[in-house]
């Protein structure tokens, strides 16, 4: 009886010359668990800093848009506030469209001549505007003066025609 030698073309001793490792060519299970939670790990923390510019970003977003509107809203106030006034306003002083200041700072419902000061106008015709000379310039008198100027202002146009 002969005997057939089958040669083995796969066998890791065969081809290397040497005997296989414990391990082989590939990855325990372990290894590969290891490796899926620590690239979870770094996907996660990254996730997280991402999420933070995210929220960082809308933040800035939405203070930005609130401080616009603040910035219009203030606008528009200024705007409407002198659109009334009125000759009977003579406590309304708008400096800007940012600052909107009442000259009449004690309250009392008249102007000192030191309150007048802040407004430079004001504080030229105060003597005039101040029928009664009693050094306060009530809302009255100075809608009394303003009417008297603008009566004396037209009179001067029709005379100038």
């Amino acid at each position: 009886m002969r005997r057939i030698r089958v040669k083995r073309i796969n066998s890791p001793q065969r081809r290397s010359g040497r005997r296989a490792s414990r391990y082989g060519h590939g990855f325990t299970l372990i290894e590969m668990v290891l490796v899926i939670i620590l690239v979870g790990i770094i996907f996660s923390m990254g996730g997280v800093m991402l999420g933070k510019v995210f929220s960082s970003y809308s933040a800035k977003q939405e203070i930005a848009e609130a401080d616009w509107q603040a910035k219009v809203a203030l606008e528009r106030a200024a705007r409407e506030l002198r659109a009334v006034r009125t000759a009977t306003a003579a406590d309304l002083d708008v400096a800007s469209t940012a600052q909107v200041r009442f000259i009449d700072t004690d309250g009392n419902g008249t102007i000192s001549k030191t309150e007048a000061q802040v407004n430079a106008g004001l504080a030229q015709v105060f003597d005039q505007a101040d029928t009664n000379k009693d050094g306060e310039l009530s809302a009255d008198e100075y809608k009394a003066y303003v009417a008297a100027q603008q009566a004396g202002a037209g009179a001067g146009a029709a005379q100038g025609r």
